[in-house]
């Protein structure tokens, strides 16, 4: 039944700015919910959040979207995707957005989270105009400074006798932290830029870098022109099926996200990042239509590596030929040492897929071939028997996913050119309005090789595991939901520190409480047991142990009025390794201020925490940047405190500051080695400008 226009004129009585506030609003929690669930200081959620900002000023057309474009929003799951668009075949175009609640598959909280960046309106057929891009498209310039106030040890004086013998003991630039940024987006269609970064330790318009800035990135990206659906020159990623194959951009692994743990294909998209690993450099093209899809792709680039010397003769390799021990993906070049590793190798590469599809089915056939300049030379070691080194590799694959009724069953098997394979099957069930279930098998050969995947595992690497996940999420009355996931499986060879095959499993349960519109709180209990070499002397076959960590997290967040939001946090986590233990606590304190005559946002944090040492670490996103993701490790025993200061210059231009400290309590060293601070404390400033054109 079609809801009356009463709700149209309603939603009119908005004003802009309240609309604008709460879709920013939106934007925020996801990306803190990722934050939440992740453990790396160093992510790069760049693209991802682009195309929240994209949808956010260009909302989805619900009357004319497909599954592809519904996926980018990283916000649905594929059986909720497949009901908005089998909806709109069984009873017309919407003509209301809040025809969203008819669909049984679409709870309320869902709802919520999509309505900033979809909407409703007439199927239309605009002719492209270059000009538009230029007076209606979006031009954005992003420039920031940062770096840490306390002296490091890699910025000291070195006498030039100790610098003769270890060149490495200083770096060899300032401790400033710079970007720059600009990009032109018209609407999902265009979207043209160039990065440019310099890490903290790295030279600027000297010596090794005469030209700048250590990084540079550009990219053309063009979306929708008659049978090409996508083409990009300069930097793009790629990613196919549930990504075995090929897959060179982030990535969620398990998280209280359950059903997660199933890779959304995104397929060719615009590299927009500063990191400086797992992206493509030359130009791909996707061409089809409604039934069947091409992409193909050639990327050549230069790449950082250690290079090295043959000393032995052994079945491959010739003594005194040269090649590389290991790829180095951190980005840094401040030494003199990281400046040999710079772009050391070159990578070419080069694929296709080639995919059928339907309106409820989509399979792909995909190839992808890497060569390298020189040979890929592991130091030899008992765990390292069976993977990757040579100078080329070649992986071909197949993925598949399709709807039967309230079923998606999805998967990917792939085989390297050593014919061994790597294979991940599953399928998502939407029981009833309240309940989904997620259940997914990999298996992947301790043989299988792949150069450029992200397929869903526990062991950081798709080989030697095999293993099951089941994921729950029962959305138990209007204001309380249970998530739950159960992970096991088994390594099927040795690994790094653990000399033996090995098994583990995790266990993941959380409870969401509404308790108001203004007020949530949530409950999470995570423990995961896995193996490794005992740290003590022992005989016998067996000498591994139990690694087990437990932890607990209790946080309620409030909503004071339109203007306070308060999130506070208590969060115990223990670590046993064998007969050892430690423990961890970390307490939180959160607020955000908003402002009803000025546009200034402050975010602040105080936080305390204990922690016996760095294996009972915990984790905790913290409000930064736009574009900066900070989800810092909490250790040792001290205090954390972090301000942030937002301030809107009309529409044009926005400016972050933002001050952070680290005071340790049993620590007079922070740190070690050229990133060593005498004494305890660390802290930070950065400060950084948006500019709308």
């Amino acid at each position: 039944m079609k809801l009356s226009g009463l709700i149209v004129l309603l939603l009119a009585a908005i004003s802009a700015r309240a609309q604008d506030d709460e879709r920013q609003k939106v934007i925020e929690r996801r990306i803190e919910f990722i934050g939440e669930n992740l453990e790396d200081s160093d992510l790069d959620l760049t693209a991802f959040l682009d195309e929240l900002y994209q949808y956010l000023e260009s909302p989805i057309n619900l009357n004319q979207t497909h599954f592809e474009e519904l996926s980018r929003l990283h916000l649905l799951s594929d059986v909720q995707m497949q009901a908005i668009i089998n909806y709109r075949k069984n009873y017309g175009a919407f003509i209301s957005i809040y025809e969203l609640n008819a669909i049984e598959q679409l709870d309320e909280l869902t709802i919520e989270m999509i309505l900033p960046f979809v909407t409703v309106g007439d199927v239309l057929e605009t002719k492209f105009q270059w000009k538009e891009v230029l007076t209606r498209g979006k031009h954005e310039i992003f420039t920031r400074y940062d770096r840490v106030i306390q002296q490091k040890a890699g910025y000291l004086d070195v006498p030039d006798s100790i610098l003769a013998e270890n060149p490495n003991k200083k770096y060899l630039g300032s401790p400033d932290h710079l970007y720059f940024r600009y990009r032109t987006q018209y609407k999902d269609r265009v979207s043209m830029g160039i990065t440019a970064e310099k890490d903290a330790g790295e030279q600027f318009f000297n010596s090794t870098q005469k030209t700048g800035f250590d990084y540079y990135s550009g990219h053309l990206f063009l979306k929708d022109f008659g049978v090409i659906k996508k083409l990009a020159v300069g930097d793009f990623q790629l990613g196919f099926g549930q990504g075995l194959t090929m897959w060179s951009s982030f990535q969620m692994g398990k998280s209280a996200d359950v059903m997660a743990a199933k890779r959304m294909s995104l397929g060719l998209r615009p590299y927009t990042s500063a990191n400086e690993s797992r992206y493509l450099r030359g130009s791909a093209i996707t061409l089809g239509n409604d039934r069947a899809e091409l992409t193909a792709f050639g990327s050549y680039r230069r790449i950082d590596a250690n290079v090295v010397q043959v000393d032995t003769v052994n079945d491959s390799f010739e003594s005194g030929s040269s090649g590389f021990s290991s790829f180095q993906t951190s980005g840094y070049h401040r030494t003199p040492g990281e400046m040999a590793d710079k772009r050391a190798i070159r990578e070419g590469m080069g694929g296709i897929e080639v995919a059928l599809k339907g309106e409820k089915f989509r399979i792909g056939l995909a190839s992808v071939y890497t060569q390298y300049d020189q040979a890929l030379i592991q130091n030899p070691s008992h765990y390292n028997q069976h993977e990757f080194a040579s100078r080329h590799l070649l992986v071909s694959g197949i993925n598949y996913r399709a709807f039967v009724r309230n079923v998606s069953v999805f998967g990917e098997t792939s085989v390297s050119d050593n014919f061994h394979i790597g294979t991940v099957n599953g399928l998502t069930w939407h029981i009833d309005p309240r309940v989904d279930l997620i259940a997914l098998h990999r298996y992947y050969d301790k043989k299988f090789q792949s150069l450029y995947s992200a397929g869903f595992a526990e062991g950081g690497t798709n080989s030697a595991e095999q293993g099951i996940y089941l994921g729950f999420l029962a959305r138990l009355t209007k204001g309380m939901s249970f998530s739950a996931y159960y992970d096991q499986w088994n390594r099927t060879y040795l690994k790094y520190l653990t000399d033996d095959y090995s098994v583990g499993r995790e266990i993941f349960t959380q409870l969401d409480f509404r308790l108001s519109r203004s007020a949530k709180l949530y409950l999470r209990f995570r423990n995961k047991s896995t193996e490794q070499n005992s740290r003590d002397d022992v005989t016998g076959i067996k000498d591994q142990v139990e690694l087990n960590k437990t932890g607990l997290r209790l946080h309620y967040e409030q909503q004071v009025n339109s203007r306070i939001t308060l999130k506070t946090r208590i969060e115990w986590v223990r670590y046993k390794y064998g007969s050892q233990m430690s423990n961890g606590l970390l307490m939180f304190q959160d607020i955000g201020l908003s402002f009803k005559k000025i546009p200034l946002k402050i975010f602040g944090r105080y936080a305390i925490f204990d922690s016996d040492d760095y294996d009972s670490r915990i984790y905790a996103y913290e409000n930064d940047l736009l574009y900066v993701f900070s989800i810092p490790s909490y250790y040792y025993r001290g205090q954390r405190a972090y301000l942030m200061f937002k301030y809107e210059i009309g529409r044009w231009a926005d400016v972050w500051i933002r001050w952070g400290i680290w005071s340790y309590e049993n620590r007079d060293v922070i740190s070690s080695g050229l990133e060593e601070i005498t004494g305890n404390r660390k802290s930070d400033i950065k400060i950084q400008l948006k500019i709308r054109l």
